[in-house]
């Protein structure tokens, strides 16, 4: 009754902005705020999965991120490791399908 994966990240919102439909907080990959343990990291869809993919982030430090997903696919592993880095005030992950976080507050 929600959608896909990527259904999760509503692009009409603004960073740091409280989705009403999810009841979740919801952040840009280049927000203000750092993703945090327990966060839902949301991916776009792709031509070979056009659905999207949520992950846990299990793990955050200055520099990178773990997370933990489910389903990753025949070639990927269920734990991994993403590059976080801070640039003009904003947290960027270096993937280019991930669209953003979402957190409960």
């Amino acid at each position: 009754s929600y959608g896909h994966a990527l259904s999760f990240y509503d692009e009409t919102l603004a960073d740091s902005a409280y989705s009403t439909k999810r009841d979740l907080f919801q952040f840009k990959n280049g927000s203000k705020s750092k993703p945090q343990i327990g966060d839902l990291l949301v991916y776009d869809g792709h031509i070979g999965n056009p659905y999207g993919h949520v992950a846990i982030i299990s793990n955050v430090s200055d520099n990178e991120i773990e997370i933990i997903q489910q389903n990753p696919g025949p070639s990927a592993s269920s734990r991994i490791n993403i590059a976080l880095q801070l640039n003009n005030g904003k947290w960027t992950l270096d993937h280019d399908r991930i669209l953003g976080w979402l957190r409960k507050q």
